[in-house]
């Protein structure tokens, strides 16, 4: 059973990142799970690639070498808990709705995400200043 349930959730995995699902995004679970996945993974994209500008801007640096590492945590760590909670919250308004979703809406509504807390984040940076 347990290994039938890894299989299954491997290949949703699979076919979500195809954006080509053979299961219907019609359940609560289904929703959230695919713009928690896209929105995820996108943040954890920008992430890395502002690593590697940390990386080589900041080679020569004694301390600030390991401030790369501090970025792939943040980008990680930090998403975490908005995405979910504002995934959730757009999937359970669809699911009350009733509407089919496809899969690039999901896509393009987990990229939305990424985009509104980057967003946010440069805001409260230039408000430090």
């Amino acid at each position: 059973m347990s290994e039938l349930l890894k299989e299954v959730s491997f290949r949703n995995f699979i076919d979500s990142l195809k954006l080509t699902p053979k299961h219907r995004l019609v359940e609560f679970g289904d929703i959230w799970a695919e713009i928690f996945l896209w929105c995820f993974m996108t943040s954890i994209v920008i992430h890395i690639i502002a690593s590697i500008f940390a990386i080589r801007s900041l080679q020569n640096h004694k301390i600030g070498r390991c401030y790369s590492i501090v970025i792939i945590l943040s980008g990680i760590i930090t998403p975490i808990i908005p995405s979910a909670f504002t995934s959730a919250l757009i999937s359970a308004i669809f699911y009350a709705a009733s509407v089919e979703l496809k899969p690039f809406f999901c896509f393009l509504l987990g990229i939305g995400q990424t985009g509104v807390i980057l967003f946010f984040s440069f805001i409260k940076i230039l408000s430090t200043l």
